[in-house]
């Protein structure tokens, strides 16, 4: 399975005058599902809107826990591949897996075997 991501990136100023950057991904990416190891589509949306500020400048604490901004420290030049597969794996979970999906071999196991069945026999008597 193969997957295609598309982004836009967008640069402007905010009300304050500060830099924004406003980064779009979409896509399908094929992940491998956590239960059976086989691959299971992963719709990817990402739409975040970020405030550059310069490398190394420090920030409030007030401003880092803001959670209505997020901010990304730039230098003179930004790394835009570098940047939208950052963003990418930020937004993947973190065990993906299909909705209904069973452990491998789990079918092949047939009837479980209780290795604590001896001992219910012993319940109840006197040493």
């Amino acid at each position: 399975m193969e997957g295609e991501v598309s982004f836009r990136i967008e640069g402007f100023k905010g009300s304050r005058g500060e830099h924004l950057l406003q980064l779009v991904v979409t896509g399908v990416l094929p992940l491998a599902c956590q239960r059976c190891l086989k691959a299971v589509p992963y719709d990817l949306d990402v739409d975040n809107l970020l405030e550059l500020v310069p490398e190394g400048v420090e920030l409030s604490q007030d401003e880092l826990e803001d959670d209505t901004r997020d901010f990304l420290p730039v230098a003179k030049e930004l790394d835009v591949a570098e940047f939208v597969e950052d963003e990418i794996l930020l937004s993947l979970p973190v065990a993906p897996r299909h909705e209904k999906c069973g452990l491998p071999g789990a079918a092949d196991a047939g009837e479980r075997i209780n290795p604590f069945v001896a001992l219910s026999g012993l319940k109840g008597k006197p040493n």
